[in-house]
């Protein structure tokens, strides 16, 4: 690495470079590009009265063959996905911005355009940075800030055909994340990966222990050279799953029984019910025959609402006494020691077979 190197540019330079192709907003570095409307109504109302913002962090690398600057974004994503959106009107300001609520780039006055154009975003420069420099630029940086999580280590760490799925699906899947699977800030931090990692893993290995250390062990697994990729599921396999569960639970958005922990077990159900789970570290002995699972989808949905109705109670005197060995499987959500009844009910479920004394 040849050192890094402060410069000012334009917000329009930035805006003709993504045009061009010439701005990497997502490399593997980064974070996930969900930001939420305050931030970046914030970020947008501190350009157009001429604050000053953090810089920005790229390593820039020249093509001798295209003669081409490529700037990949180290640390900044957010902000210039934020600058780039409004700019295409792609979302109003909101409440923070007090004159320019509502406002979208279009609206803007011809001179508010041109202060937007021209504000001047600081950049250091990390000159022909190889991965390794920049991921330990990556870490030293939010060594100083929010700790990094483990599925961002993830995304920078792991380059293969599993974690490339995994990035692919996520922004394929948003039915499932309004639903409201993750809160808005565990899918800034890469929850989303972690979910979609977990249920890729379903159709490899069946269900495990589902800690962050386990699903990092997933990703070192099929980082092995030895790992034949063939047994990967394909895209759109992944995506039926997902969709299934969604669909039994669009009713019940934003309900206890639609979290993290409850969807991952439902995915791992259906998947039961079509006969493609492998046994992992679940018994399977007490379980409906698939053929009886998925046939009538408004019993189904029925005994979604039930189960849920479980999860919400303030007591357990307002559940049936059958339901409660659900409701305390809460306590761990992701050790299979709560995974097994939560996933015996989730089956029972599917099969309109619920106890209900």
């Amino acid at each position: 690495m040849q050192g890094s190197t402060p410069q000012h540019y334009t917000i329009a330079d930035f805006l003709k470079w993504n045009d061009d192709k010439e701005l990497i907003l997502n490399p593997k570095f980064q974070r996930g590009p969900v930001w939420l409307t305050p931030a970046r109504t914030y970020l947008i109302d501190s350009i157009l009265r001429g604050y000053p913002i953090p810089k920005l962090l790229l390593r820039t690398q020249v093509d001798r063959n295209t003669r081409r600057t490529i700037r990949d974004v180290v640390d900044g994503q957010q902000r210039l996905r934020a600058i780039i959106d409004f700019e295409r009107d792609g979302f109003p300001l909101g409440t923070k911005a007090k004159e320019y609520k509502g406002k979208r780039y279009s609206d803007l006055d011809d001179d508010e355009k041109d202060a937007f154009l021209s504000y001047k975003l600081t950049c250091e420069q990390l000159i022909n940075a190889s991965d390794d420099d920049v991921l330990e630029v990556f870490l030293r940086i939010n060594s100083y800030a929010i700790p990094v999580n483990e599925p961002e280590l993830r995304n920078a760490r792991f380059d293969n055909e599993f974690s490339e799925l995994v990035k692919e699906l996520v922004p394929k899947l948003r039915d499932t994340w309004d639903l409201g699977v993750l809160s808005d800030r565990e899918r800034v931090r890469m929850a989303d990966q972690s979910v979609v990692a977990e249920v890729i893993g379903y159709f490899l290995q069946g269900v495990a222990d589902g800690a962050e250390a386990d699903i990092t062990k997933l990703y070192e697994y099929t980082s092995h050279k030895d790992f034949d990729t063939n047994h990967l599921p394909s895209f759109e396999e992944v995506v039926s799953i997902f969709q299934q569960a969604t669909d039994l639970l669009v009713d019940l958005k934003k309900e206890p029984i639609v979290q993290r922990p409850h969807f991952l077990i439902l995915a791992a159900a259906i998947m039961y019910a079509k006969g493609i789970l492998p046994q992992g570290k679940l018994e399977f002995d007490s379980l409906p025959h698939p053929e009886e699972m998925l046939r009538d989808k408004e019993e189904i949905v029925e005994s979604m609402r039930a189960l849920n109705g479980a999860l919400s109670a303030d007591n357990d005197d307002e559940i049936p006494i059958s339901l409660r060995r659900f409701r305390e499987a809460r306590a761990t959500t992701q050790r299979m020691k709560s995974r097994q009844p939560r996933f015996e009910f989730m089956c029972a479920a599917l099969a309109a077979a619920l106890p209900t004394r």
